[in-house]
């Protein structure tokens, strides 16, 4: 069941971003530096790949503090491949929230989104991305063009219903009072092409499916790729644009932003903001999501092995 239409947003507090060389974020000091169309709710972030630790801090109602600290499971990273899956819900009232973040490869960049499946006519999520460690970036020139790939697994949070299998048992919960619900996830490849030369910036995601998919709509999903145009690259490796479906060209459907990490540009991390996600003729109204990207330039190390092909 589609819950809820739109974001919950409160105005963003923006500040100027610390990292810590390991990189680890310290919670408190990364204030969100994700594009502003894409951000969300998310206000800061400390994320910890090696310890597998996530403490968000979000804009809304939100597990009763300020930051708050997310439970792992592991056990759900085969259902969204390439991510680490982290959930909170503090009781069975409360909103139940679905994270999805991941570290590149040569751990210069990080991205994740995050959603809660929606309660009281409202949810809340956003998304996050950001360079670690010692800053470290550099435009890719190794060839006259200054073009490079990226290639790897996308995935997403919907504001959809899921199965609501890691929901807290909400049976106490009177009957005739809303009871929360838990977010469908959503699978998918990306490449994203970039021109250092010039700039520029564009990327398709396919192979779109929910992982649950309580409508029935993953035909759809898979028929209507999704297209990253008209994306510019700023000096200091950041870039945005807008998105729209492949069916539907120069129509926007959403937004997203990223930022590039790593001498010659060896990693990406980005996210998406969709406000539709079915096809310019799909039958589910109001469906929205954040999705995130983290992927390895192709010919460095780490990259994925379909880009021999590329």
């Amino acid at each position: 069941m589609l819950r809820f239409t739109t974001p919950f947003v409160l105005p963003l507090a923006l500040a100027a971003c610390s990292a810590d060389p390991s990189g680890v974020s310290d919670v408190g000091s990364v204030e969100n530096p994700a594009y502003e169309e894409v951000a969300g709710s998310v206000r800061a972030v400390n994320y910890d790949p090696i310890d597998e630790e996530l403490i968000l801090s979000i804009n809304g109602i939100h597990g009763n503090d300020s930051s708050v600290t997310y439970t792992r499971r592991a056990d759900l990273d085969s259902t969204v491949p390439g991510y680490e899956v982290y959930m909170q819900q503090s009781t069975p009232a409360d909103r139940h929230f679905t994270a999805l973040f991941a570290e590149s490869n040569d751990n210069r960049v990080i991205a994740g989104a995050v959603i809660d499946g929606g309660n009281n006519g409202r949810y809340y999520g956003g998304s996050y991305y950001s360079r670690q460690g010692s800053n470290i970036y550099s435009p890719y020139t190794d060839n006259s063009q200054g073009e490079a790939q990226y290639f790897g697994t996308y995935a997403g949070v919907t504001n959809i219903d899921g199965r609501g299998d890691q929901l807290l048992d909400a049976s106490g919960i009177p009957s005739n009072l809303g009871r929360p619900a838990q977010a469908d996830r959503i699978t998918g490849i990306i490449l994203l092409n970039a021109d250092f030369a010039n700039g520029g910036v564009d990327g398709q995601i396919s192979n779109r499916q929910l992982v649950d998919d309580t409508r029935g709509i993953n035909a759809q999903l898979a028929a209507n790729d999704i297209l990253l145009t008209d994306g510019v690259i700023a000096e200091d490796g950041t870039f945005t644009g807008t998105a729209e479906f492949e069916t539907q060209t120069n129509t926007p459907i959403g937004h997203f932003g990223g930022i590039f990490g790593g001498n010659q540009a060896t990693s990406v991390a980005g996210t998406v903001f969709l406000e539709q996600f079915d096809g310019p003729t799909g039958t589910i109204e109001g469906e929205q999501e954040f999705g995130v990207f983290v992927l390895t330039r192709c010919g460095a190390p780490g990259a994925a092995a379909a880009c021999s092909g590329l």
